[in-house]
């Protein structure tokens, strides 16, 4: 999903110049730990809503033609953001409930998710101001942190958490 938007926005930024809720449950909120493909499954099952409210918005920046104009793009790039800051929070929700075994490894998958969600709203901030220079490394740099979360992720056995930031 998070792909989608970085290449819609990079061929707007070369044209005319990440995306990522539902609500807490008390599951969510417990700290007790889980094994591993418990995590896993509420892992992927939040990441699965944030892909389902990021599609209309993925669905509005393929409509755009190439050569857009950037500002059209930015308000959509805003509007994603939100759901996927929410379902960001909710994972880090749920980060208190991994197997302690597995911190280390679900540590660098959150810190690269982190810089991805930060690059996608530097890239949204580019996109509403014009700078299509900025937006075009950004995208470059989107799309390489993308690679990485999609790295961890894959490692870790997450099926749907790979390209949600």
């Amino acid at each position: 999903m998070h792909r989608t938007c970085v290449a819609l926005l990079g061929a707007a930024t070369v044209a005319a110049a990440g995306c990522g809720g539902g609500q807490d449950d008390a599951r969510e909120r417990s700290a007790k730990p889980l094994a591993k493909a418990p995590f896993i499954d509420r892992a992927d099952a939040i990441c699965r809503e944030v892909k389902r409210a990021q599609q209309p918005h993925t669905e509005r920046l393929r409509a755009l033609t190439r050569g857009s104009d950037l500002r059209r793009v930015a308000p959509i790039l805003e509007d994603a953001l939100a759901p996927t800051r929410e379902g960001r929070e909710r994972l880090q929700t749920l980060r208190a409930q991994a197997p302690r075994e597995d911190r280390v490894t679900l540590d660098a998958y959150f810190a690269a998710a982190d810089r991805l969600l930060a690059a996608s709203e530097r890239l949204a901030a580019a996109a509403k101001s014009g700078d299509r220079a900025e937006g075009r490394r950004l995208a470059v740099t989107a799309d390489a942190l993308s690679e990485e979360q999609q790295r961890h992720a894959d490692e870790y056995g997450f099926e749907d958490c790979g390209d949600v930031f």
